[in-house]
């Protein structure tokens, strides 16, 4: 029973990968990765934001030119169309995710007992 369980969940996970939104996101990354001026502004920002959270959980006092500096950043990739497009790509994959889940979760919740409902 245990190889009938598992050879499901490969089939389930090699149907998941050939889904439409996982090739959307596979090739969203694949444009954001080709982007080297993109990746640059994606490295910057993550330095600049572990900064300030490094800064918060030390109590320091967070300098207005860094809150500019990330703001800046921020509208950078907000403004990119590559890095929205891999935004959008990643929450219709999680959205699939998701649902594949309560999809499971459902018919296990019909084996419960009724007093565990």
């Amino acid at each position: 029973m245990d190889e009938r369980i598992l050879g499901l969940a490969s089939r389930l996970g090699q149907t998941i990968a050939e889904s439409k939104a996982a090739k959307a996101l596979q090739a969203t990354r694949q444009a954001v990765d080709a982007d080297k001026d993109l990746q640059q502004v994606m490295r910057d920002y993550r330095l600049q934001a572990d900064k300030i959270r490094q800064l918060e959980q030390e109590t320091k006092p967070i300098e207005p030119d860094d809150k500019r500096a990330l703001e800046a950043m921020n509208q950078k990739l907000a403004a990119s169309e590559k890095f929205k497009a891999l935004t959008a790509a990643q929450m219709e994959y999680v959205d699939l995710l998701r649902k594949v889940n309560q999809a499971v979760q459902k018919e296990l919740a019909s084996t419960e007992s009724p007093g565990k409902q």
